[in-house]
């Protein structure tokens, strides 16, 4: 058991407020409240909690939310002191696990939208059978309770040292492997998947598109048009979602890759290149409330909805808006002589209605 001496006072080390934490606090003050909009939006709305594609939604946004509140700055205790709650403070306070379990959880929780989204447009008679909405509960509760158990690793190598939280590994090798195994599941894979669902979404709703769009020269109703739009607007989100997660989280990860395999020094963690990288990887709990609430129309028109009567705008919602996606519950009125040219035209039209 070691000995600290409890003459020595305890006191908060004062934030040093260089670039970092300032970014972070932006950061976190702009993703407070963007995610705390989607939550509320979808609690207020009946429409939004009977829907999967929603749900899942909300669950990003709340994971997103308890990243955003934990990046906050904040001071840190000069001294340890050698309790239970000392211990405590290392293991869960310094090694910022719970911020790290909400971000796995968001991680997980995008992967799970992209599939979602596939197989409500690639099998959309199957949709509601395979994802209802008790499954997507279940899948929810699931994806938490993985990145809980992922993160347990923190409080074996975070330690209570002479006053001072220190990071310490059994052995390089388990360091290695450590890293490697967090790289592949808290990254490459769920980057791989989403890669797929949704490269196959768009090559779907591209496939879709020829059908809709008939021979070249031909006259095209304005419901096909219609179509043809949103299925645009759809390919642009999907592709703002994959370049998005790339950006904000390939550097943070192959930077601590490469930590973990023992190829820079441990200073690295807190070099200035590295923190730049950690920064961008929040930033992506920012961008998600903006791709999948401001581009959603019904959490939009709820939002419109929940404005004072003053506020709101008099002319008609109009559906066709930039980015839009399918994943709202009201059908496109599409006409059946506008889609009757195939059978895939229907996958369309049930994915406009994104059940």
């Amino acid at each position: 058991m070691e000995n600290t001496s409890t003459s020595e006072p305890i006191y908060l080390v004062p934030i040093q407020w260089d670039w970092r934490p300032i970014i972070q606090l932006i950061l976190a003050i702009i993703g407070i409240i963007g995610n705390s909009i989607v939550i509320h939006v979808y609690l207020r709305s009946r429409k939004l909690i009977k829907s999967s594609t929603n749900t899942l939604i909300a669950a990003l946004a709340i994971a997103d939310l308890i990243t955003s509140i934990c990046i906050i700055p904040h001071p840190l205790l000069s001294r340890v002191p050698n309790t239970t709650a000392g211990h405590f403070y290392c293991k869960v306070v310094y090694s910022s696990n719970i911020m790290w379990v909400s971000i796995v959880a968001s991680i997980f929780t995008l992967t799970a939208v992209s599939v979602e989204r596939f197989v409500a447009i690639r099998y959309p008679s199957r949709y509601r059978s395979l994802l209802n909405l008790k499954v997507t509960r279940i899948i929810i509760v699931s994806i938490w309770l993985t990145a809980f158990i992922i993160n347990t690793f923190s409080y074996y190598v975070t330690h209570l040292h002479q006053g001072q939280c220190i990071i310490e590994f059994p052995s390089m090798g388990f360091q290695i492997f450590l890293g490697t195994s967090l790289f592949l599941i808290e990254y490459l894979i769920p980057m791989i998947i989403m890669l797929i669902a949704n490269v196959r979404t768009i090559q779907i709703l591209q496939e879709q598109g020829r059908n809709l769009s008939g021979e070249k020269g031909s006259p095209k109703s304005l419901a096909t048009m219609s179509v043809l739009r949103a299925r645009r607007r759809v390919i642009i989100m999907l592709l703002i979602v994959i370049v998005s997660f790339v950006i904000c989280w390939s550097p943070d990860q192959f930077a601590f890759l490469v930590f973990n395999w023992g190829l820079v020094p441990f200073k690295y963690l807190f070099g200035n290149l590295y923190r730049f990288f950690v920064v961008l990887a929040f930033a992506n709990s920012c961008v998600n409330p903006i791709i999948y609430l401001f581009v959603n129309k019904n959490f939009r028109e709820a939002i419109r909805q929940q404005l004072p009567l003053s506020l709101r705008s008099s002319r008609k919602y109009k559906e066709n808006t930039l980015f839009e996606v399918p994943f709202d519950d009201s059908a496109t009125k599409v006409s059946t002589n506008a889609v009757s040219q195939s059978h895939s035209d229907i996958d369309m039209k049930e994915m406009e209605k994104g059940h």
